[in-house]
């Protein structure tokens, strides 16, 4: 994903279609991650087992995720300036909002980017990852009590 998100900067595409693109790929893996875990132990895991190894799955990928960003905020500045320019474009778009709510809202925006990211960045693919996790863990195919004798 880190990956995938830097060729798109690189490459100057800022489009709504690749932070989905990217979620969906976060999405599918984190399911894939759970039914591969419980192949690995051979079915005989519970559903919290399925869903914890999801979850620190989810806590790894959501640290790197916030490292990325931060990191892409030292060396790419322009995507800063990119995203002000995304937002103020589709804030004009409403005809509610003055020039001056615009403006106000850009530059608070501006002040508090690299917070706005970290903490969006956090929930944003912790919450993502909470429901790839649950929805992974009810797919997986799971026998917790294949090793117990049959006679009791």
């Amino acid at each position: 994903m880190v990956t995938l998100g830097f060729t798109f900067q690189m490459m100057d595409i800022y489009d709504k279609w690749v932070q989905w693109l990217t979620m969906g790929i976060y999405f599918a893996a984190l399911i894939w991650s759970c039914i591969l875990f419980s192949k690995q132990m051979n079915a005989d895991v519970s559903f919290g087992q399925v869903f914890s190894h999801g979850f620190k799955t989810v806590a790894i990928v959501t640290l790197i995720s916030i490292a990325s960003f931060v990191i892409s905020y030292f060396i790419f500045p322009e995507i800063k300036e990119k995203a002000m320019e995304m937002a103020r474009q589709d804030m004009a778009k409403d005809e509610r909002l003055t020039q001056e709510m615009i403006d106000q809202a850009i530059n608070w925006t501006d002040k508090f980017y690299l917070v706005f990211g970290i903490i969006g960045s956090l929930f944003g693919f912790a919450l993502t990852g909470a429901i790839a996790s649950l929805i992974g863990a009810a797919v997986a195919k799971k026998n917790p009590n294949q090793n117990m004798p049959q006679s009791l």
